[in-house]
């Protein structure tokens, strides 16, 4: 390793923000204790509690960029390998990485393509996967993992102090929990088992039926968070096609699923999901009253049947005084303008697909470390026109008011005091914190607590 230590004060956004972003399909999500996280995506890094040798390294002209990162158990356990200017690889390790772990690093040490392509995953309690080409060590891992890397040797050799062996196809990626969870690829296929739920669920979500190999191939990330209370923390992503997002899959204990892989099957969590979005659903209407009974053409199902006097919502002009309406238990239809008197020309929101297209940009906006720019929440709801609201949205940053955030929330179609309560975590400035860059993290959390205290008013007026 390169000496790389430098004596200037680095912030760390200055540090990352000079680094050469991943490429395509390119991801690195390491995940440590009390919070601390390594995010590096297509679109640049992001990092809490990063170590201070990792951050002067960062600093230094010579690294290129970040291809591996990895936290253990402890402040001083990690692994970080850096692509630098000159095409080369080296590697940063921390002073408390588990013994077993820097034996294995020393038996390679003088063998430089072996070195060169070491890699280490970290885990809860002193736990690691190491592997270089074909050689590999391991220790504290569930033993359906240790069991699988065995199986998937030409020998190995079991001692108190990590398990070893050489493998008959090199490593790609493993990741594990203590609950027994855990996923290994290797040049050979795949092998995974989730103990919980809501992550067996999420992986289903990423495929039509049984994962086929062909399928499998398309992953690029399967990301477990070993420090979290329960295997349920996780990141599940693959290949970008074009100019369309990657579909993903990200979960943080005790917080909403996040995903753009709904494709292939149902949603598995009510968190800002509660509707199907529909993509041939309007957005503005205007309120009309029928003038007769019945249709202008009695036989043609396609038209609208109404009711004299009755209220329906009017959503598109067609041309030639056709519109599409809305009468009872949401049945649409063609209608005549004759049939149609207007109550005045205000354009409504409709609270239903506008929520949906809210809960669509929330999933697309809010990935962990990337969030720049608070979400325009003023955007999809402006209803309100109390002189009082106007006042405090013209000084807010949030620019929607307490009663716009009701209407825009109604239209879930799940509004109540415990779905409030729920759907307010999102907004907690410190649960909020792990979306933000970390360049723009202060005050997009004072902006999630106006959002939370709003939420909190809600809350108080469903028991009044």
């Amino acid at each position: 390793m390169a000496d790389l230590d430098t004596p200037e004060a680095v912030t760390t956004t200055t540090a990352l923000s000079r680094l050469e972003k991943l490429g395509t399909d390119e991801y690195i999500i390491a995940f440590g204790p009390n919070g601390r996280q390594f995010f590096a995506t297509p679109n640049g890094y992001s990092a809490t509690q990063l170590p201070l040798k990792v951050l002067h390294d960062l600093s230094d002209a010579r690294v290129r960029k970040v291809t591996w990162a990895s936290y253990g158990s402890h402040a001083e356990s990690w692994f970080f390998v850096y692509e630098m200017v000159d095409g080369t690889s080296t590697f940063r390790v921390g002073a408390a990485i588990p013994p077993a772990l820097d034996q294995f690093i020393q038996k390679i040490k003088l063998i430089p393509h072996l070195l060169s392509a070491l890699r280490v995953q970290l885990g809860d309690s002193n736990s690691f996967v190491a592997w270089s080409k074909t050689w590999w060590a391991c220790h504290g891992i569930p033993k359906a993992l240790e069991a699988e890397l065995c199986q998937m040797s030409w020998t190995h050799m079991m001692t108190a102090a990590a398990t070893r062996g050489s493998l008959q196809n090199e490593l790609k990626q493993v990741a594990w929990h203590n609950d027994g969870s855990y996923y290994i690829e290797s040049e050979q296929g795949h092998d995974w088992h989730f103990k919980s739920d809501t992550t067996q669920q999420a992986w289903d979500m990423l495929w039509r039926g049984r994962a086929t190999p062909k399928e499998l191939s398309e992953l690029v990330v399967v990301a477990l968070d070993p420090y979290a209370p329960v295997g349920e923390t996780f990141a599940l992503i693959k290949k970008q096609h074009g100019a369309q997002e990657a579909p993903f899959v990200i979960h943080f204990y005790e917080e909403p699923v996040y995903t753009t892989a709904t494709a292939d099957a149902a949603p598995v969590d009510s968190h800002l999901q509660c509707m199907e979005p529909k993509p041939d659903e309007l957005k503005h209407f205007r309120w009309a009253t029928s003038k007769r009974d019945g249709r202008p053409h009695r036989g043609d199902s396609r038209e609208l049947a109404l009711k004299k006097g009755q209220r329906v919502k009017v959503w598109d002009d067609k041309g030639r005084d056709w519109f599409i309406a809305e009468g009872r238990r949401g049945v649409k239809g063609w209608v005549h303008g004759s049939w149609l008197a207007f109550c005045g020309s205000k354009v409504h929101e409709d609270a239903q697909s506008t929520y949906k297209q809210f809960q669509e940009d929330m999933r697309r906006v809010l990935v962990p470390g990337q969030v720049c720019e608070f979400p325009a929440l003023g955007e999809y709801m402006k209803a309100c026109s109390h002189a009082g609201c106007e006042l405090l949205k013209s000084h807010s940053q949030l620019g929607i008011c307490v009663h716009e955030l009701q209407t825009l929330l109604e239209g879930s179609g799940c509004y109540s005091y415990a779905w409030l309560k729920e759907e307010r975590n999102v907004w907690h400035p410190d649960k909020f914190a792990r979306y933000c860059h970390v360049e723009h993290r202060e005050g997009l959390k004072a902006c999630a607590q106006e959002v939370f205290v709003l939420y909190g008013v809600l809350m108080d007026m469903c028991t009044m």
